[in-house]
C-alpha cells in the first residue's frame, strides 16, 4: 500500500501559499504517503517552516523514516531528492542515501502490512537497532538545534570532551595558555635574542671560552 506510481506527475502541483499544509502537499507529490491497514496515514518527510536558524521562513522537511542516520535532520525542500530517491512522479534522481532507502522498505513492508500505528512500527524497529556509538546522540541533538543557538549553547552544555579529560579540542570556548608558549616566548625575545637582558649570549665569548678550556698548558 506504498505510495503513489508514475501517474502522479500528472496531478496539479498544488500551490503553495507559505503554509505547512500546502508544503506536504507539494512534498507528498514526490514522496508519496503510505497507509496501513486501517487506513493511517505516514509520510516519508514530514513538512516544517522553521522559525529561527539556518532555514528559518523557507520551506523544509524532517525525515521521518526510523533507522535512517538522518532521522530527525530538517532538510530544505529542494534537497530532499538527494536524501531520499523520488517516489512520485515528474522528478528522477539517482543520487540519494542507500541508508535511508533500505531503512524506508523496512518501515514501509511492516507498517503497510498490518493494523499497527506509525509510532508502534517505529518503536519495533528502534528496538531491533544496534545501540549508537558513544557521542552519536550528542551530535544528533546538535544538528536538530537552529544553527543560531550553537555557539552559546555549546558553552552552557557542560559537554565539552576536552573537560571530560578526552584528547579533543575545547568546544567551550576555554583557551589553554601553556607556560613558555609563544606569547612567553615573544616576551623574553628582547632578553636574550636582542641584547637587552642582563646575561645576553655573545657567540664570540663562548667560542674563546672553549678554546681556553681545550688549549695545552703553554698557550694563552
Amino acid at each position: 500500500r506504498g505510495g503513489g506510481g508514475g501517474g502522479g506527475g500528472e496531478r496539479l502541483r498544488p500551490a503553495y501559499d507559505g503554509s505547512e499544509a500546502t508544503l506536504q502537499e507539494r512534498i507528498s507529490l514526490v514522496f508519496p504517503p503510505t497507509t496501513n491497514a486501517r487506513g493511517e496515514v505516514w509520510h516519508e518527510f514530514v513538512a516544517v517552516i522553521p522559525r529561527e536558524g539556518k532555514y528559518c521562513g523557507q520551506p523544509c522537511a524532517v525525515c521521518n523514516v526510523v533507522g535512517c542516520p538522518m532521522h530527525g535532520r530538517i532538510f530544505h525542500q529542494k534537497n530532499l531528492a538527494t536524501h531520499a530517491r523520488p517516489r512520485g512522479g515528474g522528478v528522477r534522481s539517482s543520487v540519494f542515501s542507500r541508508q535511508h532507502d533500505a531503512a524506508y522498505n523496512a518501515f514501509v513492508a511492516a507498517f503497510s502490512a498490518g493494523e499497527a500505528s506509525a509510532p508502534e512500527v517505529q518503536r519495533q524497529i528502534a528496538e531491533t537497532l544496534p545501540p549508537p556509538p558513544p557521542g552519536a546522540e550528542e551530535g544528533e541533538a546538535r544538528a536538530r538545534r537552529p544553527a543560531s543557538s550553537f555557539g552559546s549553547s555549546r558553552r552552557r552544555s557542560g559537554n565539552c570532551p576536552a573537560c571530560r579529560g578526552k584528547h579533543r579540542a575545547h568546544t567551550c570556548g576555554k583557551r589553554l595558555r601553556r607556560p613558555g608558549g609563544s606569547s612567553s616566548y615573544r616576551r623574553r625575545k628582547p632578553s636574550w635574542m636582542g641584547g637587552g637582558g642582563e646575561e645576553p649570549f655573545d657567540a664570540a665569548a663562548e667560542h674563546r671560552h672553549k678554546r681556553q678550556r681545550h688549549s695545552g698548558p703553554g698557550e694563552g
